[in-house]
């Protein structure tokens, strides 16, 4: 990237990987909103909640070295699409859950999913925005994380006020 490079395709580079990055973190708080209506559902209790999370968190951090790889071999837009596609599964998986196995499942997915953010938007950016804007891009990054987690648990709430848990997984 040239430091010439204009700011407006900067700008669109940032936002995109801002709105993906936000996805990322939107995922983290899908389940954890839903265990009250989860656990009696299911007949599971605090100690399954967290292994949920933890299932998702292990996942996802275990795999962010693997993704790496991914990025560098296949391309970081391709690794994030599939990352996409992944916490879109995760979503669909929980929908349809029937059981505490179906929800290790969506758990799982989702960390997968989640791993190939860092390693894709970090690429993305450094090759994408020019030297003197990659500060912007990094801080716009970080924001868009926390953005995320806001409105995670601010998706749950609303879909479960206009429906159920099934919903807020869809």
């Amino acid at each position: 990237m040239s430091p010439n490079t204009p700011v407006r395709a900067d700008a669109a580079v940032i936002a995109l990987v801002g709105v993906a990055h936000a996805t990322s973190h939107l995922f983290h708080l899908l389940l954890p909103p839903l265990f009250p209506l989860l656990m009696p559902e299911f007949g599971f209790g605090y100690t399954e909640a967290g292994f949920l999370m933890t299932v998702f968190f292990v996942i996802s951090g275990l795999g962010q070295a693997f993704a790496g790889i991914l990025v560098d071999r296949y391309g970081a837009r391709r690794v994030l699409m599939v990352g996409i596609g992944l916490l879109m599964s995760s979503g669909l998986a929980l929908a349809v859950a029937a059981n505490y196995p179906m929800l290790l499942l969506a758990a799982a997915l989702a960390g997968l999913g989640n791993a190939v953010f860092h390693p894709s938007d970090f690429s993305i950016l450094n090759r994408k925005v020019s030297p003197p804007r990659l500060g912007y891009a990094f801080s716009v990054h970080g924001l868009s994380g926390s953005l995320g987690w806001a409105l995670g648990a601010a998706i749950s709430g609303m879909a479960l006020a206009a429906g159920n848990w099934r919903i807020a997984g869809v």
